[in-house]
C-alpha cells in the first residue's frame, strides 16, 4: 500500500486519464475497468473523467453551497456562519467564540474542531490550515468539481448532539430520491460507519476501509426527525443524477453538512461484493450526458 501511494505522489504531473487509473490501483489495489463499469467505486472513477463535474463546483464548495441550501430548503438548515476569510491571518481569533469549527472550503476533511479556545495552539492550527490551502485538491484526487475552486476558510458554530459528538447522516440519493442512509460517528477519533434503509433497518453494506461497525459497538438510535431529514435530502438532491446529502440532527434541529458527488473519490470498496453493484445501480451514467436544471 505504501509503495503504491509513493508511486502516486510522484505521478501528479500525469494527465487525468492515466492518473485516475493509477490512483484507483494505488488506493484500492484493484485494476480499473471503465468500458462498462457496474460497481460503485468504478462508476465514480468514470464520473471523474466523463461526468462534466466542473459544473458542480458551486455545490461542492462549502461556502457557495450555502446559497443553494437557502433557496432550496431554507436558511434555518444552515449551520450558523461566524465568518469567511481568504487567508489565516485574516481570522479575528479574539472575536471567535470559545468553541467553533474551521473549514477550508475546497476539498474533503479539511476541518479543525475547537472545543476550548483557551487551549488553542494557533501556530499548529496555522500550519495545518495553510497546508490545506496550499494543497491542490483537484490534482490530488482529480475530482473536477474542485478544479476551479477558490480556497477560503469558513468558521461555523460548533455543534454537538446527545452523543457528545456529532453523528453524520449521509443520504445516498439517485435522481432526487434517497435510498440509503450512511451513519458515521467519531469520524476524527475512532471512525465507525453503518448503512440503513429509509425505515432505519440495517443494510448489509460495509465500507472496505478500516472503519468499525456502528451497530456492533455503538448502536445508533433512529433520529426522531428522520422523516424531516429524508424530506430535506430529497429536496437538496432533486437536480442531481447522484449525490450524497450529508445532514446532522441536534435536538429537534436539522442542519445541512455538505453535498458530495464523488464520495471517497471512488476508493471505498463496499462489502460484500454485491454491495458494490447495489450502490453502483444508484448512478446512471447516461444522465451525466444531459444538462442539469439548477
Amino acid at each position: 500500500m505504501y509503495f503504491r501511494l509513493a508511486i502516486l505522489r510522484l505521478a501528479r504531473f500525469l494527465p487525468d486519464k492515466p492518473y485516475v487509473y493509477l490512483f484507483y490501483w494505488a488506493r484500492t489495489g484493484r485494476i480499473l475497468h471503465l468500458k462498462n463499469p457496474r460497481g460503485y467505486a468504478q462508476k465514480i472513477q468514470w464520473l471523474k473523467l466523463n461526468g462534466h463535474l466542473e459544473r458542480l463546483a458551486p455545490y461542492a464548495d462549502k461556502y457557495t453551497v450555502r446559497e443553494y441550501v437557502q433557496r432550496t430548503v431554507g436558511e434555518e438548515y444552515l449551520i450558523p456562519l461566524i465568518g469567511v476569510w481568504d487567508k489565516f491571518d485574516d481570522i479575528p481569533f479574539d472575536d471567535l467564540p470559545e468553541r467553533f469549527v474551521l473549514k477550508v472550503t475546497d476539498g474533503c476533511e479539511y476541518n479543525y474542531i475547537c472545543k476550548d479556545k483557551s487551549t488553542l495552539d494557533r501556530a499548529a492550527v496555522r500550519a495545518q490550515v495553510e497546508a490545506w490551502q496550499r494543497e491542490d485538491f483537484y490534482r490530488l484526487e482529480r475530482e473536477a468539481q474542485y478544479k476551479t475552486s477558490k480556497s477560503r476558510i469558513i468558521c461555523e458554530q460548533y455543534l454537538e448532539d446527545d452523543s457528545g459528538g456529532l453523528r453524520d447522516y449521509k443520504f445516498h440519493c439517485s435522481n432526487g430520491e434517497p435510498h440509503f442512509i450512511q451513519v458515521d460517528i467519531d469520524r476524527f477519533t475512532n471512525h465507525k460507519s453503518g448503512m440503513r434503509d429509509l425505515q432505519w433497518r440495517r443494510v448489509a453494506i460495509s465500507p472496505s476501509l478500516n472503519f468499525g461497525d456502528t451497530d456492533a459497538d455503538t448502536p445508533v438510535p433512529k433520529p426522531k426527525n428522520l422523516s424531516g431529514m429524508i424530506k430535506i435530502a430529497r429536496a437538496m438532491a432533486a437536480p442531481f443524477p447522484y449525490v450524497r446529502v450529508d445532514l446532522y440532527a441536534v435536538g429537534s434541529k436539522i442542519y445541512f453538512g455538505e453535498l458530495t458527488f464523488t464520495p471517497g473519490s471512488g476508493t471505498v470498496i463496499h462489502k460484500p461484493d454485491e454491495a458494490e453493484i447495489t450502490l453502483g445501480n444508484l448512478i446512471n451514467l447516461d444522465a451525466y450526458t444531459k444538462p442539469l436544471t439548477l
